[in-house]
């Protein structure tokens, strides 16, 4: 039956058919990749790009497109200098950075050896863009990666490849100022699976009020529109596809600002630099292999005029 109406088919409706058929069994991956770089660049704002980039590099990094790492010193980690407040919407963290309003409630964070870490834009805010770990008496918290990864083993915190990305803190500290101060390098584990319960979930505000024996009344905060494009001056670059993306950043009650103007100035000095003086990092093994390469190629052309 097939057969007959396969003849019956002009010669180039069957080629073009075949030619659909390979395409959609070889094109998918890649269509799927370019469809994967065109929303990223959707997420980024013109405002946010020129914005951004008074505090750090953006650069297009293969398999992520268009991304933000900031001028840092070498141990810096995203959700660290800050502190968390208890809200209607749940945990937010309130940042001592002057970018954290922005890149701590949008988008995701990943790292790369040969940048550091690295923020990808997105649209959907939260009072925190983190993933938990509650067990004992600790608490930890690492940020949210872009979709399709994680960090390490996905069931403990302790296995990860090069570093740590959680951090952690014990119950008594969770609500303090400046938790960097705080932090644990890797909490005792104490036979964990025996003993305590390991929970992907944000601590409880009771278990919180338990082990620092205070009650924690909410805070009540609301957010502003920013705009930030009439401050934009620079032009996009030919990666980013613009488009306007509505910004908002929390306003805090007096109290709060008053906690944050304590710290922010210390953590602005210790911790942001100058362009000039940001950390080089090594480049991966394939890019330092890369130069070489051509170079060799170079010669054997040069060989081969001769």
């Amino acid at each position: 039956m097939f057969s007959a109406h396969a003849n019956r088919l002009p010669k180039r409706i069957i080629i073009m058919l075949f030619g659909l058929v390979v395409l959609a069994a070889f094109g998918c991956p890649q269509s799927a990749f370019a469809m994967n770089r065109w929303h990223a660049g959707l997420q980024i704002d013109i405002g946010d790009y020129d914005y951004l980039g008074g505090y750090g590099d953006w650069v297009q990094l293969p398999g992520f497109g268009m991304v933000w790492h900031p001028y840092v010193v070498e141990d810096w980690a995203p959700f660290a200098h800050g502190h968390w407040i208890w809200t209607y919407d749940g945990w937010a963290w309130v940042s001592y950075e002057p970018f954290g309003w922005l890149v701590y409630h949008y988008g995701n964070w990943y790292y790369d050896d040969s940048i550091g870490w690295f923020w990808m834009p997105g649209t959907v805010w939260s009072p925190a863009r983190v993933q938990w770990f509650t067990f004992g008496d600790y608490c930890g918290w690492a940020p949210m990666p872009p979709p399709g990864y994680y960090w390490g083993d996905p069931w403990t915190p302790w296995r990860h490849h090069r570093f740590n990305v959680w951090m952690f803190v014990n119950f008594n500290h969770f609500t303090d100022d400046n938790i960097w101060r705080h932090r644990e390098a890797e909490p005792p584990r104490r036979d964990i699976y025996k003993r305590d319960v390991l929970v992907r979930r944000a601590p409880s505000i009771r278990d919180v009020e338990r082990h620092t024996e205070r009650q924690i009344t909410p805070v009540r905060v609301t957010r502003e529109r920013m705009n930030l494009r009439p401050e934009a001056t620079k032009p996009a670059v030919k990666y980013i596809r613009p488009k306007e993306v509505q910004r908002s950043r929390m306003v805090l009650p007096d109290q709060e600002q008053t906690r944050v103007k304590q710290y922010a100035p210390q953590v602005e000095r210790e911790v942001l630099v100058p362009k000039g003086n940001a950390p080089r990092r090594p480049m991966p093994a394939q890019q330092q292999q890369q130069p070489q390469r051509q170079s060799q190629e170079r010669q054997k052309r040069t060989v081969k005029r001769r």
